[in-house]
């Protein structure tokens, strides 16, 4: 991923880029660290909600990602490969946030904890990240995987479609320590599907 950044910097001086592409490796590593956390602390205030039983479904579902060989990005290529994981993870965390904010008024987590998925996002690029919100909607409505994922590879093929998931609006005056990370098209450059 630090190749990644560096390659869509030319104009940056090496220390220069080393630095952005530091930061962005780090925030990176830390989301993809922190996805089994909002796994944990969503179940947790799922359970204190009384909901639990009506999201296990979606938790399920985010498990069979986790272990299914036909992948958006291949987890071979090391960090690159499994931030598509901890997107999804992420972008299912907060589906059931949000509808539980829809329901009752309130979140089950703080919109904070998903902050920084407009920039994942975006280095993930279209279409993969397309792809992958596209998979987050229909597994939250407890589709099946593999062939969700294979629908979706056939519906838009090489082409994304702009989504915006909730909750992503920046805090007024907050910086994302993504910002100045270019775009990376981690998705396009190694995407599986």
């Amino acid at each position: 991923m630090l190749e990644a950044v560096r390659e869509r910097m030319p104009s940056k001086s090496a220390a220069e880029a080393a630095s952005i592409a530091g930061t962005a490796v780090s925030v990176v590593t830390r989301f993809v660290r922190e996805a089994p956390d909002v796994v944990e602390a969503t179940l947790r205030a799922a359970e204190e909600a009384g909901i639990k039983d009506q999201v296990a479904p979606i938790f399920e579902t985010a498990i069979q990602y986790l272990d299914e060989e036909f992948d958006f990005i291949p987890d071979s290529v090391g960090l690159a490969g499994v931030i598509d994981d901890a997107y999804l993870i992420y972008g299912l965390m907060q589906e059931i946030s949000e509808r539980h904010r829809a329901l009752s008024g309130k979140t089950l987590l703080p919109s904070l904890t998903f902050l920084v998925m407009q920039d994942i996002k975006r280095l993930i690029g279209d279409p993969t990240a397309t792809r992958l919100e596209m998979a987050i909607v229909a597994f939250a409505r407890r589709q099946n995987v593999k062939d969700t994922i294979e629908q979706i590879a056939r519906r838009i093929g090489g082409e994304g479609l702009a989504m915006e998931m909730p909750s992503t609006a920046k805090m007024p005056g907050e910086r994302s320590p993504l910002a100045d990370v270019p775009d990376l098209e981690l998705g396009r450059r190694w995407s599986s599907a």
